[in-house]
């Protein structure tokens, strides 16, 4: 009963230090915030987290994990055009954020920060295994000629993650300068088709989508 009640503190604090580091940032941020929030005494958050740059890191780690997790693209090697590919690839992308809104505010805190606060070597262990696993996808397109030699995997990969992070993180002013409601569903799927064609022109080694309206 013990550990299960230490498991289900920790969980706590970690939760609500999410909240609150995506709410006001790590500056804005602090543990007796999130001591209040999670129910619990400072004395407990940092005998089990440590110091609060550490619990953030721990948070901000814990994401770019569990994005890794889900960077699974079940068969998409077998995928025969550019444009599907890359549709299933922003699919998942998609998910993910739909399902952690907070990331998208974490990483924008940030970046605002010029990762001050990112540990380089923890954050790279926790984004590999996602990051290689894109990288072996399109590598594998590229052999099969479906994308030009020339094309850059890193920066494609950037590109990718960075208009779906600018989608989460800016819907809010772009749904009251554009009308558009970034939080439906059908909205969301309708940016990823745009995207996927847009990619696929500019990296398709046929410099096309194939016609696989």
């Amino acid at each position: 009963m013990r550990t299960r009640n230490k498991e289900e503190t920790q969980r706590r604090i970690f939760d609500a230090a999410a909240a609150q580091f995506s709410e006001h940032g790590y500056s804005g941020a602090t543990l007796d915030r999130i001591a209040d929030q999670a129910g619990c005494c400072k004395a407990l958050i940092i005998r089990y987290f440590g110091t609060k740059q550490e619990l953030y890191r721990k948070v901000l780690n814990s994401r770019y994990a569990e994005l890794s997790q889900r960077e699974t693209f079940h068969a998409l090697s077998e995928e025969d055009t550019v444009y599907a590919l890359l549709r299933g690839i922003l699919r998942d992308l998609f998910a993910f954020n739909r399902e952690h809104p907070s990331f998208a505010r974490l990483v924008s805190w940030e970046n605002l920060n010029g990762a001050e606060h990112l540990d380089p070597k923890a954050a790279r262990a926790a984004r590999g295994p996602g990051w290689s696993r894109l990288q072996s996808i399109l590598e594998d397109a590229k052999a099969r000629g479906m994308v030009r030699a020339d094309v850059h995997v890193d920066r494609l990969v950037y590109a990718l993650q960075a208009v779906t992070v600018v989608y989460f993180s800016n819907r809010h002013t772009m749904k009251i300068l554009t009308g558009f409601s970034f939080e439906s569903p059908r909205t969301m799927q309708e940016f990823v088709d745009f995207y996927a064609r847009l990619f696929a022109r500019g990296i398709a080694d046929d410099g096309g989508t194939e016609h696989d309206a």
